[in-house]
Order: C-alpha cells, then sequence, then structure tokens
C-alpha cells in the first residue's frame, strides 16, 4: 500500500490522526461475500485496476446495507486528488480505470459491530457496569435464552422483517451474556466460541471448501451425518457414540421425536417411500382404539404421535412448526368465537356447541 497516497488523502480528508483508521487491499475482497473491516473505523480500501473487483466490492457494500452517501472514490490525476461519489462509479471509474485509485467508507455512525458490541456487554458485566447484568449465571439466564428463541420464531411465523431483526438481536445478546460469563469464569471467550463454529461448519462443507463431490440436498445430509460420526468417534459424548446422543432432551418432544428420525434415516433406517408411513399411523390408530386406559394407553397415544411427527417430516415440514401454527390458528378462531358471543351480550358458557361450531365456520370462511 502507498503510505505516502494515504497521508495525501487524510490529509485532504481532514481526517484526525487519532481517529480509528483501517487500510485494506481490494483485492482482499476477493472471493469473499462480507465486508471485514471495523464499523466504526475509517477504511480505505486500495484498487489496481480490476474492474470486475470493483463491481464486487461495489455489490458487497450495497448488500451489507451501509449508508453510501458519504463514501466516495478518490483518484489522483496531475498532482490533484479528486473525490467521486460511490454511486457514480459505473458511468465514471470503470470507464477508464486510473493506475490505482481508494474507496473511502466513514464510520458507520448509525451501527455498531460485533467488537464494540462484545465491550458493550463487558462495560456492563464489569464492576461499574449494570448491577442486575453483573449478577446473571448461565442458569439464571436459561429461561430467557428460551424466551428470545420463541419469540424469534414468533416474527418468522408473522413473516415480519422489522421484528426479526429485533429478536435475533435480543437473542444474540443472551449469546454474547454467556460467552462473557464463560469469558470471566476462564473457560472461553466469544472469539473462541466464532473460531470453534467456524471450523466446524468448514469441515463440515468439504462439497463447498475442498474437493468432495456429493449429489444434492441427501447427498449433503448423508456425508455431513458421516462427518459427525467421525467427529463423535474422536470425541465421544457423555451418552456414547448414539447418533442421536448431541440431540439435547430439552427441546420439544415434537422436536425430538422428529429430530431421532431425522438421524437415524440419514444412516439408512428408514423407508422407501411414504406409504408405509401412512399404513403406520392407521395401525397405530387401530392399537389406541384397543388399548387399556388404564394401561397402555399413554404409551399407544405416543406411538401414534410420533407416527404423525413422521408424516410430517416426509412430507417435508416441521412438526414443531406445523403444530405452533395450527395452534396460533385455534386462537385465532376461538377468539372469534369469544368476541361475537360477547357482542350479544352472552357468556360463552351459556352458548351451544352448535352455535359456536358454527361461528367457527364462519371464522375459517373469513380466512379463506
Amino acid at each position: 500500500m502507498n503510505l505516502i497516497a494515504i497521508n495525501e488523502i487524510i490529509e485532504k480528508i481532514g481526517i484526525s490522526s487519532i481517529d480509528a483508521i483501517e487500510y485494506r487491499s481490494g483485492a482482499f475482497l476477493k472471493d469473499k461475500y462480507t465486508l471485514f473491516h471495523s464499523s466504526d473505523a475509517h477504511t480505505f480500501y486500495e484498487f489496481t485496476g480490476d474492474p470486475d473487483l470493483i463491481v464486487h466490492a461495489r455489490n458487497l457494500i450495497i448488500a451489507s446495507l451501509l449508508d453510501q452517501s458519504e463514501m466516495f472514490f478518490l483518484v489522483k490525476e496531475d498532482d490533484q486528488w479528486s473525490q467521486i461519489p460511490f454511486q457514480l462509479i459505473e458511468k465514471t471509474i470503470l470507464v477508464q480505470i486510473p493506475e490505482s485509485f481508494y474507496l473511502y467508507i466513514p464510520p458507520q455512525k448509525k451501527s455498531g459491530d460485533i467488537k464494540t458490541f462484545l465491550e458493550l456487554i463487558a462495560h456492563l458485566r464489569a464492576p461499574e457496569g449494570c448491577p442486575w447484568d453483573r449478577k446473571q449465571t448461565h442458569e439464571s439466564l436459561r429461561t430467557n435464552l428460551l424466551e428470545e428463541t420463541y419469540e424469534v420464531l414468533e416474527a418468522i411465523d408473522t413473516n415480519s422483517p422489522e421484528a426479526l431483526k429485533e429478536e435475533l438481536g435480543d437473542l444474540l445478546l443472551q449469546i454474547v451474556l454467556h460467552a462473557q460469563i464463560s469469558r470471566e469464569s476462564g473457560d472461553f471467550t466469544f472469539n473462541q466460541v466464532v473460531n470453534d463454529v467456524h471450523l466446524k461448519i468448514k469441515h463440515r462443507h468439504p462439497h463447498v471448501f475442498a474437493q468432495e463431490v456429493v449429489e444434492g440436498v441427501s447427498g449433503v445430509m448423508r456425508n455431513w451425518e458421516k462427518i459427525k460420526e467421525e467427529e463423535r468417534a474422536e470425541k465421544p459424548t457423555k451418552n456414547g457414540d448414539s447418533i442421536l446422543a448431541s440431540i439435547p432432551g430439552q427441546l420439544p418432544a415434537l422436536s425430538i421425536a422428529q429430530k431421532y428420525q431425522e438421524r437415524a434415516s440419514r444412516v439408512g433406517f428408514d423407508w422407501d417411500d411414504i406409504s408405509p408411513v401412512f399404513e403406520k399411523i392407521v395401525e397405530e390408530i387401530e392399537e389406541v382404539k384397543k388399548a387399556d386406559p388404564e394401561n397402555g394407553l399413554e404409551d399407544e397415544l405416543g406411538d401414534l404421535l410420533f407416527a404423525v411427527v413422521n408424516l410430517v417430516r416426509w412430507s417435508g415440514f416441521d412438526a414443531e412448526n406445523a403444530l405452533r401454527l395450527t395452534n396460533k390458528k385455534f386462537r385465532r378462531r376461538f377468539n372469534f368465537i369469544e368476541k361475537k358471543i360477547s357482542e350479544s351480550g352472552r357468556s360463552i358458557a351459556g352458548v351451544s356447541l352448535s352455535e359456536m361450531d358454527a361461528l367457527w365456520n364462519t371464522a375459517k370462511r373469513g380466512e379463506h
């Protein structure tokens, strides 16, 4: 990088020597899918006449939703630096690319990055921080973590990008809090969490990051399970070498059932087509009908639920999500019944089933 040029540019823009400044080669962005610079730094990318790389960098910036209003390119002509707005790059710079020029990205004042967020949480946990944050433990945050996870799912169900953005932030807060607590106890840091999952994901995608060839999604999943089996052999879990061992028992029962079935299917323990799945459900219904209510009915009902989860899996859906959507549907329609009965000045307890059923059908027709 040309330090003389950089010094001239800094002087022209009027950046203070105490400001955070990053210098990067534009070539660094080749084959990248995200930007790597700090959002709170004055950043300079140097390009040396590669139009494809310039377009790639421009697309990365647009995809990153950064504020482009104060970005510009700096080009030196006749010993004078001129500024060209970021938005004009395709109309001007690419027509005749100079020997080298620079893209300037100012600090994104309205956004933070993961480093500043980690500092924020560490500050909250510090002696002079927040009393509530300081007293939290892994155990005390369990409920918060679960609630935030379900609120993310709620935002997905309602198809609300704004709500999803907010809830993902709340979920990230829980993750960073747990990492900070572990850092203070000397167990691990957030960076180690990121490093470990980075290595794991890269290792489990040899068809992307290595030369291994797989066929379609099913091939990816079979290879994924094979790799995980190799990992388990190197690092046995407390439950032994079972492919089911890593599925947490704290998950909802429907989710556990589906995950058990998915894991078993990946190693060949599954039917060849969906027909036996329907037959199994019919079989389980018959066993429920014959079961003794005092001894065995609960067990048979569980088998029936397990078989229905298998049908959901074979149909390409998630059982927990399917039931959650049905719960929402039931609540919405029942609320309609309550509202209509209340508007008539009556109590729902005194309304016949046939009338409630008619209102239910009215709500159902209204949805369609």
